[in-house]
C-alpha cells in the first residue's frame, strides 16, 4: 500500500496555501471547529480517489477566488511494482530523501522513489488529474494514471465515531 510522503495545497477551500510531510505511522489533525482539517482530508480524497465524476463550485476556491486555480498535490512513496515501471512512468518517478525532505527529479543514493499526482482545477470547474515532476513539466509532457492504478492509490476511508482516516 502507498503512504502519503507530501501533501501540497493551494486555493483549496480555506486553505490559500499548505504543505504538509506526514510522518510514518498514524498522523492526527487535531484543531478546533472550521480550520481546514476536513478540508485536508478531502483534498486527499479528490486528489486520490478513483472516481470518475467530482463536481466543484465557486465556494470549493479559497475565499471563492476563482481566477487562482486549486491546485492539490499528493506525493506517493512504497509504491507497488506496477506504478515504479520506467518504461511508463519514467519521467514522473522522482526521488524523495525521508530525512531532509527533498525532492529530486532524478534517482538519488539513500532515496525512496516516489510519485506525485496532481489535481487542479479552473474556473471552469473541470477537474484534470495528472501526474507531476519538475523535470516533465519544463519538457511539456503530461501523463495521466490508468483506472486500474488509480484504484492501487485510491485512499481507503474508515469513518467509525468520532474517528475519520484516510488510510
Amino acid at each position: 500500500m502507498s503512504i502519503i510522503r507530501h501533501i501540497a495545497i493551494r486555493n483549496f477551500r480555506g486553505i490559500q496555501s499548505l504543505d504538509w510531510y506526514p510522518t510514518e505511522g498514524v498522523n492526527c489533525i487535531i484543531g478546533p471547529g472550521d480550520l481546514g482539517k476536513s478540508s485536508i482530508l478531502d483534498a486527499i480524497d479528490l486528489c486520490l480517489g478513483a472516481r470518475r465524476n467530482i463536481s466543484f463550485t465557486d465556494a470549493d476556491f479559497h475565499n471563492s477566488k476563482i481566477d487562482n486555480p486549486i491546485e492539490i498535490f499528493v506525493t506517493l512513496g512504497h509504491l507497488s511494482d506496477e506504478l515504479l515501471s520506467i518504461e511508463r512512468y519514467g519521467s514522473f518517478l522522482r526521488s524523495y530523501n525521508l530525512t531532509t525532505k527533498e525532492f529530486y527529479d532524478e534517482p538519488q543514493v539513500g532515496a525512496e522513489t516516489v510519485i506525485t499526482v496532481r489535481l487542479v482545477v479552473d474556473k471552469g470547474l473541470d477537474p484534470d488529474w495528472g501526474l507531476y515532476s519538475n523535470r516533465a513539466a519544463q519538457e511539456g509532457l503530461e501523463k495521466r494514471l490508468p483506472w486500474s492504478h488509480r484504484e492501487l492509490i485510491s485512499p481507503k476511508l474508515v469513518e467509525s465515531g468520532l474517528a475519520f482516516c484516510p488510510w
